[in-house]
């Protein structure tokens, strides 16, 4: 079994996996953010024991201090080639449509999705993985790479098959009362969206973890899942 602990702030998780094979942390969060991560992590951990990073997707509340962890160890980051490439340039710059009137307000506010970070392009300390991806498999650890787009093309989730989890960025959120019905505010594609949580409702899982909000129930997905159906998005005003 993986031990999985949330040293997070009060609107964002990062969930901290323990493995037999070291310490995952999933994403980072806000440029400026690392040292207050870092002071978390020691009181469980040495900082040498932080093995990998996996980056669910390049929004800035999720790499904002990517580029500061990393140039401060020498951990490995787990990505997508969309993220990597995001990570380049130090912006997620695809624009959004938008769910409902919380992401026009989203999209001025300081956690803006289409915001600037650090820039962070060393390719030797990548592991770029595919679709069900075995990388950690190979290693002994029971979890797999699941792509699950729709929030953003390239997001990315992790799934703990012996431990029946799926660690699944924003690809759903539980945040009540704005995200009672655990769907994410901004959205790139709703028919990729709705395509990822029938994969994950697919998956055999019983507990999601989002990147925002407690776990939950996967039924929950089944529970919610007609609140996609024709939702209409709006362009950003950007």
């Amino acid at each position: 079994m993986i031990k999985i602990l949330n040293i997070g702030t009060v609107t964002r998780n990062n969930w901290i996996l323990e493995t037999p094979n070291g310490v995952i942390a999933v994403d980072t969060g806000l440029p400026g953010q690392s040292k207050e991560f870092l002071k978390k992590f020691k009181k469980n951990w040495h900082e040498d024991d932080l093995k990998y990073i996996f980056l669910t997707h390049a929004h800035i509340d999720h790499a904002g201090f990517l580029a500061e962890l990393l140039a401060q160890s020498q951990t490995r980051l787990v990505l997508s080639d969309e993220s990597r490439r995001a990570l380049a340039m130090g912006s997620k710059t695809e624009p959004h449509e938008y769910r409902n009137w919380l992401g026009r307000i989203l999209e001025k506010s300081m956690i803006n999705a289409l915001g600037k970070y650090p820039v962070f392009d060393d390719i030797s300390r990548m592991v770029i993985v595919r679709d069900n991806d075995t990388f950690f498999e190979d290693m002994g650890i029971p979890a797999r790479v699941v792509f699950l787009p729709g929030h953003t093309d390239d997001s990315i989730g992790l799934h703990l098959y012996d431990d029946r989890i799926i660690i699944c960025g924003d690809a759903a959120m539980n945040r009540p009362p704005l995200n009672a019905n655990r769907n994410i505010v901004l959205i790139e594609s709703i028919d990729k969206y709705q395509r990822s949580w029938e994969r994950m409702l697919s998956m055999n899982v019983d507990k999601i973890y989002p990147a925002h909000g407690k776990p939950f129930s996967a039924k929950d997905l089944m529970k919610y899942s007609h609140y996609l159906d024709g939702v209409k998005l709006t362009r950003p005003l950007i």
